[in-house]
């Protein structure tokens, strides 16, 4: 038997975001360096070309500059090949 709280865990919303969408909609910095940035440069010191951490993370920073609007079109159309 569940729980009702197990049961609401579950259950999303459209109005939920990820807390670096919430930084994003709040015109707040995101922590996009410290978490895919870094896996770029990680993978960079190993010699493997993480393609698609690096364009997140562009996407992002330009975000965040003002050089782009928030889009989640940016992520959806996103072609890495």
């Amino acid at each position: 038997m569940t729980s009702n709280a197990s049961k609401d865990s579950k259950r999303t919303s459209s109005a939920q975001r990820p807390s670096m969408g919430q930084d994003i909609q709040k015109g707040r910095r995101t922590e996009i360096e410290f978490l895919n940035g870094l896996v770029v440069r990680e993978g960079e010191k190993l010699g493997i070309a993480c393609n698609a951490n690096a364009a997140l993370t562009d996407i992002v920073k330009r975000v965040e500059r003002g050089e782009l609007k928030p889009d989640p079109r940016h992520i959806t159309e996103l072609r890495l090949n």
